[in-house]
């Protein structure tokens, strides 16, 4: 494992406690960003414990997927609670 490797592992488990943390206070699509960098964790460390690279071929097809997934969940969300918050003015 390199130290960029790590580095990203930090970065990702980071942002997850982070959105977890302030989802309470600010809103709880938070929760879904949180469950994203959990992903993105997840998927980093499998890369660096598994021999396979998860970043090649099928499986870069897969990680791909799942991003655009919570990207577009994300993005339905937070229109949905924009809107709502504004329609209350």
């Amino acid at each position: 494992m390199q130290i960029l490797d790590y580095i990203y592992l930090g970065l990702w488990a980071l942002l997850a406690l982070y959105c977890f943390y302030t989802a309470r206070k600010l809103s709880p699509i938070l929760y879904i960003l949180g469950a994203f960098f959990v992903f993105m964790f997840s998927w980093y460390l499998a890369n660096d414990l598994l021999p396979i690279n998860l970043f090649d071929g099928m499986y870069n097809l897969i990680f791909r997927g799942v991003g655009v997934c919570f990207l577009v969940l994300f993005i339905i969300l937070y229109l949905y609670v924009k809107k709502k918050g504004n329609s209350g003015d």
